[in-house]
C-alpha cells in the first residue's frame, strides 16, 4: 500500500493558485465574449498566455531545459506514441474551442452541468477502456456531481 503524506504548503499553495487560474481564465472568457471577441483569438489568446506564464515559472524557478535520462524514458518511444501526442493536443485544442464557442448558448446550469460531469466521463472511460479500477469514494464522489447536476437542471424548470 502506497504511503501517504500530508500536502506541503507550498504544494497546497500551487494547487490553489492553478483554481484561481482556471476561474480567472473562465471569467476572462466571459468578457472577452461579451466584447464581441470570437472563440477562436480568445482561446488562442488564452494558451498564448498560459506559455508565457508558464515559460516565466520555468525561468524563475530554474527548471533545467535539459531532460534526465528518466524524463527521457517517460517520453513517447516509437513515432505511433508522438502522432498519439500530437492528436490528443490537437484534440484538446478543440474541443476547449467547442466548449467556448456552446457555453454561453446553454446558460449557467447547463454549463455547469457540462463542466462537472467532465470528471465522471473520465472515470468511465479509464474503467471502460483501460480496465482501471474504480474505488467505492469514487463512485461516490460520481453519485453526488450527477445528483447534483440532475437536481439542478429539475430546479431550474
Amino acid at each position: 500500500m502506497a504511503s501517504t503524506r500530508a500536502l506541503g504548503t507550498g504544494a497546497f499553495a500551487t494547487l490553489l493558485l492553478i483554481a484561481f487560474m482556471m476561474g480567472a481564465n473562465h471569467v476572462a472568457a466571459r468578457l472577452a465574449f461579451n466584447h464581441g471577441v470570437d472563440v477562436a483569438t480568445a482561446v488562442s489568446f488564452r494558451s498564448a498566455l498560459t506559455a508565457l506564464a508558464v515559460g516565466a515559472l520555468v525561468l524563475v524557478q530554474r527548471v533545467p531545459l535539459k531532460l534526465s535520462a528518466r524524463h527521457r524514458r517517460m517520453l513517447p518511444q516509437a513515432p505511433a506514441g508522438w502522432w498519439g501526442l500530437a492528436a490528443l493536443t490537437l484534440l484538446y485544442g478543440t474541443a476547449f474551442t467547442i466548449m467556448f464557442t456552446v457555453l454561453p448558448r446553454l446558460g449557467v446550469v447547463g454549463g455547469s452541468a457540462i463542466m462537472n460531469v467532465e470528471p465522471v466521463f473520465a472515470l468511465v472511460l479509464a474503467w471502460a477502456l483501460l480496465g482501471q479500477g474504480i474505488a467505492p469514494v469514487q463512485l461516490a464522489g460520481a453519485g453526488l456531481v450527477v445528483g447534483t447536476v440532475v437536481w439542478l437542471g429539475l430546479r431550474r424548470r
